[in-house]
């Protein structure tokens, strides 16, 4: 009797356990689409991105559920607020999550120039979003940016 029990549970339990396994299994990466950097309350003639400012970059993914999103300056004259406190202190190997398809990020360019941002999971890359910076001054929550 014992043995009959045991045949009747073991297809139940090889189920479950495939069942957990393919849930807990990570899912493949999906690519950033799209990156855009929002220019807040900046404002100039030209263009509206001052260096010395900070703003929001946003990196959307194929899908709502992703481990993380780097987002890069490709040309490096600039700061990314959180990431690089959170690296130089806590986590070396810190990205921005993924919250409802979106990556979130604080941008200050320290540079007049072309800046062009990228957002990518894997070494293949990602979109680039290129921005004209010229000098600012932060006031207040935005920039004045000079023409």
């Amino acid at each position: 009797m014992n043995y009959s029990r045991i045949a009747r549970a073991t297809p139940l339990a090889v189920a479950v356990c495939a069942a957990a396994v393919t849930m807990s299994a990570p899912s493949a990466s999906a690519e950033v689409v799209d990156v855009t950097v929002v220019p807040g309350l900046s404002g100039g003639p030209t263009t509206p991105y001052g260096a010395g400012c900070t703003y929001l970059v946003v990196a959307r993914t194929a899908t709502a559920a992703e481990p993380g999103v780097s987002i890069v300056d490709l040309n490096r004259a600039s700061t990314f607020f959180l990431e690089e406190t959170i690296w130089d202190t806590v986590n070396p190997y810190y990205v921005p999550p993924v919250v409802l398809g979106h990556a979130f990020s604080l941008w200050t360019p320290t540079a007049p120039g072309e800046h062009s941002l990228m957002g990518y999971q894997t070494s293949a890359g990602g979109p680039i979003e290129t921005v004209t910076v010229n000098p600012g001054t932060p006031i207040g929550p935005g920039c004045l940016v000079a023409p």
